[in-house]
């Protein structure tokens, strides 16, 4: 099973928002595959194809997780790996929410060590909105998310960590959730 666990955004305001920042991204003409609006969400972990065996470790050991949640403000749009040469793009948080996000990030991973695949890139709080697919019309994609560092998308409670599997289909992922496990 393909799994991952995320942070899901409580607020359908702040959800309008990014969903209306994609179309911006279309109007660029760049070659990107938008996230769907229902699979929106903050990344933790991916944890790639595990067994049915780690699945079951994976649930038990979220289950202990300690971690307290709390509002934070989505805010700001880059790219992976750089502005420049974008195959991600991304919403984050404010300077000064990224620590809650982060808190309960380290605390999952830590908790799922051994579990999924290995990224030794670090953690960095995001939302995923679109891949790039090609170069085309990248400098118009660049530009605009250069001119959007510091949007504002708006606020939004974390209240539960949840794993989730993904279904890869030809129009993209299909994401369920198996589990949700509260946050202090």
């Amino acid at each position: 099973m393909r799994a991952f666990v995320a942070l899901d955004i409580s607020s359908s305001a702040v959800v309008d928002s990014l969903f209306a920042f994609q179309r911006r991204l279309l109007s660029t003409g760049a070659d990107a595959r938008l996230v769907e609006r229902e699979n929106i969400h903050f990344t933790v972990k991916f944890l790639g194809e595990i067994t049915e065996a780690q699945l079951q470790a994976a649930r038990e050991r979220l289950r202990s997780i300690d971690a307290t949640g709390g509002v934070v403000e989505v805010r700001g749009v880059g790219a992976f790996p750089s502005t420049s040469r974008p195959s991600v793009v991304w919403a984050g948080v404010a300077p000064g929410h990224e620590r809650t996000v982060r808190a309960i990030a380290e605390k999952a991973m830590s908790l799922l060590e051994g579990i999924g695949e290995d990224d030794r890139r670090g953690f960095t709080p995001h939302v995923t909105l679109a891949r790039v697919k090609s170069p085309r019309n990248t400098a118009a994609l660049s530009a605009l998310i250069g001119a959007s560092a510091g949007l504002a998308f708006g606020e939004a409670g974390l209240t539960e960590l949840k794993l989730k599997s993904s279904i890869l289909g030809p129009r993209g992922p299909t994401y369920a959730d198996i589990e949700a496990f509260g946050l202090t």
